[in-house]
């Protein structure tokens, strides 16, 4: 039973990746089957829009897997532990909103506390292991490599510290773009006002009323997501939803040719070049970032890779409407000749270790061979750094994103892709 049960969530992953990152699909129903209806997967209660579904699946899969009609929802719903700690923290929520003056004081009410964690994970435990419903949706979430840094714990483990990153990772919106901390790169990723602005307080409290109204029959969970949802609207923080699904637009191309190409043809799966942003506003392009694109156009001229992968988001300066994936893209097909068709762009990195993580993703997403190993250029500054980066990765991801790392020139390192990569990352709403 357990075989088929893993089979089939296999072949469900498979669909899902070819429809980005699990994108749900409109399903077709007919007469002859009506129950298809109580089977769909779709969210229930006041509805999140498209935008806030698609940080949801990013930020926070767990809540996003718990929030679709099915048996581990409604034990979650109908459970008298999270109800009570959800009430308790509403009751919090309208004291803050009466009595508060300013955003900091909503985000204090609006946080996690350690207890409600520590509570909300011994239930979730407990809940794996006596109902199949729950166990079902720690399987699925294993096979389907949400976590996969936590894939080899005991499902109770497992479930305790994929709530605690998303505990974590609300915290981390109503620390940084209610309270105003410093995010892990504050020149980049800070919040977009001052907590005592009084147009952004009274966003705020606007946001905060119409989450209070988020009745009964939900999950304990809603008020504080929508909360941080609005958060990030608030400060037209939206990095992460852009350009998604990676498969299409930019990279519409690419996708179709990643499935008629002979991979025996090829050292490398791909070439990753690491942006470089301008730093000064309106620049389009850095003249490193055109350096690094020269290097990367002379090794796929020489047929080293079928791609080239460009990285990087709308980075510097601080809000930037030009994203350096795109810009490096333009730059390699119209400057350089390189086929519209051999650039892959991933427009959502702010930093060295997440052009390589959100590299290693796409590697996965275009169904190139994962034995295969990518080569990196940039140059050689980058290039040291990267070769020394073990250490960052650690810091920050709290893991590596390939196997092995091997400097091959001056401007060139090596790696072979880890399905790790897919680990969210709870303090990096705008890349998680």
């Amino acid at each position: 039973m357990r075989s088929a049960l893993n089979i089939g969530l296999c072949l469900l992953l498979s669909f899902m990746t070819l429809t980005g990152y699990g994108q749900t699909r409109k399903k077709k129903t007919t007469k002859a089957k009506p129950k298809a209806k109580t089977t769909a997967t779709r969210a229930v209660g006041p509805a999140y829009s498209a935008t806030q579904q698609l940080q949801v699946r990013k930020s926070f899969f767990l809540l996003y897997i718990l929030e679709r009609k099915g048996p581990a929802h409604d034990l979650i719903v109908k459970n008298t532990t999270l109800n009570a700690i959800a009430r308790e923290r509403q009751l919090r929520l309208t004291n803050a909103y009466s009595q508060c003056a300013d955003a900091a004081c909503i985000s204090e009410a609006l946080r996690w506390t350690e207890a409600e964690i520590r509570e909300t994970s011994d239930e979730l435990k407990k809940l794996a292991m006596s109902d199949n419903g729950l166990a079902a949706l720690v399987e699925r979430l294993k096979i389907e490599s949400r976590y996969p840094v936590y894939n080899n714990d005991a499902d109770t483990t497992f479930i305790r510290k994929a709530w605690e990153d998303v505990a974590t990772g609300m915290n981390h919106i109503f620390k940084v773009y209610l309270a105003g901390k410093p995010p892990r790169y504050p020149k980049i990723d800070s919040i977009s006002f001052r907590p005592t602005d009084p147009v952004f307080v009274q966003r705020v409290k606007t946001a905060t009323q119409q989450v209070l109204a988020v009745g009964a029959g939900n999950t304990f969970f809603k008020q504080p997501l929508l909360s941080a949802l609005k958060a990030l609207e608030i400060n037209g923080r939206d990095e992460a939803v852009r350009y998604e699904p990676l498969y299409k637009g930019n990279n519409a191309a690419p996708f179709a040719k990643s499935r008629r190409i002979y991979w025996n043809a090829y050292k490398y799966s791909a070439i990753l070049v690491p942006g470089s942003g301008p730093g000064k506003p309106g620049r389009s392009i850095d003249s490193m970032g055109a350096y690094r694109c020269g290097l990367a156009a002379e090794q796929y001229k020489q047929r080293l890779a079928p791609f080239i992968i460009v990285s990087g988001g709308h980075v510097h300066p601080y809000k930037t409407p030009f994203c350096e994936a795109i810009e490096m893209k333009k730059y390699l097909v119209g400057k350089l000749g390189v086929p519209d068709s051999a650039v892959i762009i991933e427009p959502h990195a702010r930093h060295t270790t997440t052009n390589i993580r959100n590299a290693v993703r796409l590697t996965y997403l275009f169904n190139m061979p994962s034995t295969k190993p990518m080569l990196i250029v940039s140059d050689s500054f980058q290039s040291l750094a990267i070769e020394k980066m073990a250490i960052r990765f650690i810091n920050e991801l709290g893991y590596l994103p390939y196997n092995g790392l091997e400097r091959r020139s001056n401007t060139e390192n090596v790696i072979r892709p880890d399905l790790r990569a897919w680990q969210q990352d709870p303090e990096d709403p705008l890349d998680p």
